[in-house]
C-alpha cells in the first residue's frame, strides 16, 4: 500500500514536468505548417510526388492543431504570433471561449480549399473540431478562410457568428456567416439562428464577383458587418452579374433568431 501512494504522486509530477508550454507548442506547429509551403513549391526530384507529400503534410498539421487545441488549455488565450505569421488564421470570439484556426491546404489553383479547427471552452476544459461545410450533396466544398467570429447571447447559451470567404476562382467568391455553439460540452455546428423566407437557417451568404471590389484597402475585405450593441447584421446586395452594390439588406437579433429588418 505504501508503494502505491508513492507512486501516484511521481505520476502526477512527471505528467506535469512534460507538459509543453505554449511557446513549444508553437515551435511544432510551425515546423508543420512550413511543410506545406515546402511541398506546396517543391520543384526536386520528380520520382517524388510532392501532391501526396503535400496532403500527408496538411494531414499532419491539422491533427497535432486538434491535439494539442484539445489537450493544452493554454493554447486557448495564446496568441500563436509565429504561426500567424505562417498564414494560419487565428479568430478569437471578444469572449475568449472560442476560436477558428484557418489555413489555405495550397492543393488548389484559382479555387483555393481551407481547412478549419475550432477550439472551444465547455466548462473548466477545452475541446477542438474540424469544421467541414457541407454542399447540398453532403460532399465538402472548398471550405472557408474564417476571419471573425462574433459572439451573440440568446437567453443563457452563447451562439457564434463565424464569418468567412470562400474562394472559386480569380473573380468568384462567397462570403457568408454561420451560427456556432456549445452543447452539452460539445460543438453544434449546424445550430439554427438565422431566418429567412426559405426557413431557419445555419448560415446567411451570398456570391459575388471580387474585381468589383478590389479596390478596397481591407484584406480580407469585410463585405458583411456585425453591431454588437445594436446587434445587428448587414450584407450588401448584390447584382446579378456579381457586382456588390452599396445598398444593405439588414438583420436585427429579436432575443431569439436574427430576421430581416423592415
Amino acid at each position: 500500500m505504501r508503494l502505491l501512494f508513492c507512486f501516484a504522486p511521481l505520476l502526477l509530477l512527471t505528467s506535469a514536468a512534460h507538459a509543453k508550454t505554449p511557446q513549444a507548442i508553437e515551435q511544432e506547429l510551425v515546423k508543420a505548417a512550413r511543410r506545406l509551403t515546402y511541398w506546396a513549391d517543391y520543384d526536386g526530384d520528380a520520382r517524388l510526388s510532392a501532391i501526396d507529400s503535400l496532403a500527408r503534410a496538411g494531414d499532419k498539421l491539422r491533427d497535432k492543431l486538434l491535439y494539442y487545441t484539445a489537450t493544452e488549455p493554454s493554447t486557448l488565450t495564446y496568441a500563436f504570433p509565429a504561426l500567424q505569421r505562417e498564414h494560419i488564421t487565428i479568430s478569437t470570439a471578444a469572449d475568449g471561449r472560442m476560436r477558428i484556426y484557418s489555413w489555405d491546404t495550397l492543393e488548389g489553383g484559382t479555387m483555393h480549399y481551407f481547412e478549419n479547427v475550432v477550439q472551444f471552452r465547455a466548462g473548466a476544459k477545452v475541446g477542438s473540431r474540424r469544421l467541414i461545410i457541407p454542399k447540398p450533396d453532403d460532399n465538402p466544398d472548398a471550405g472557408h478562410l474564417y476571419f471573425d467570429l462574433f459572439p451573440v447571447q440568446r437567453g443563457g447559451q452563447t451562439y457564434y457568428l463565424a464569418y468567412g470567404q470562400a474562394t472559386y476562382s480569380s473573380a468568384g467568391c462567397y462570403q457568408h456567416v454561420k451560427a456556432l455553439t456549445i452543447e452539452n460540452g460539445q460543438l453544434n455546428p449546424d445550430a439554427k439562428l438565422i431566418q429567412t423566407q426559405s426557413g431557419l437557417r445555419n448560415t446567411l451568404g451570398f456570391e459575388f464577383d471580387f474585381s468589383s471590389v478590389m479596390n478596397r484597402p481591407e484584406r480580407p475585405v469585410r463585405l458583411i458587418t456585425y453591431d454588437p450593441k445594436t446587434r445587428v447584421l448587414e450584407i450588401p446586395v448584390v447584382w446579378a452579374d456579381g457586382k456588390v452594390t452599396a445598398k444593405r439588406i439588414r438583420y436585427a437579433f429579436n432575443g431569439t433568431v436574427f430576421e430581416k429588418a423592415k
